[in-house]
């Protein structure tokens, strides 16, 4: 992926430019799981793999009593939410790298509560 031969021609002849800089597509992926919890509670909902630079997380909807933490990507489910089924999409961002363009992956997970 960091290196391309390119060949073009014009009016004046043909041309082969080499080492031209390139960024490969970002392979990261993010998987979410089902969570039952009993409030107050923080817990892992979320496995990312084959991330190529900083991952961040966001809380695009959801309950106000969950949270997300933008550098772990945690749930934490607070006191005095009520029992029942809750889904909270949350925004996954790998900055990429030199090397790997950047990638965002919005993804749900259902939380029950107890």
């Amino acid at each position: 992926c960091t290196r391309c031969k390119h060949h073009f021609s014009d009016s004046e002849g043909e041309y082969e430019i080499y080492n031209w800089k390139i960024k490969c597509k970002n392979p990261m992926t993010v998987k979410a799981k089902k969570l039952t919890v009993k409030a107050p509670k923080t817990v892992k909902a979320l496995t990312v793999k084959r991330s190529k630079g900083k991952v961040t997380y966001k809380k695009t909807s959801g309950n106000s009593k969950i949270t997300v933490n933008k550098t772990t990507g945690k749930l934490t489910v607070k006191k005095g939410i009520k029992k029942g089924s809750y889904k909270v999409k949350v925004k996954v961002s790998d900055a990429g790298n030199a090397t790997y363009l950047s990638k965002a992956k919005t993804v749900t997970v259902t939380v029950k509560v107890k």
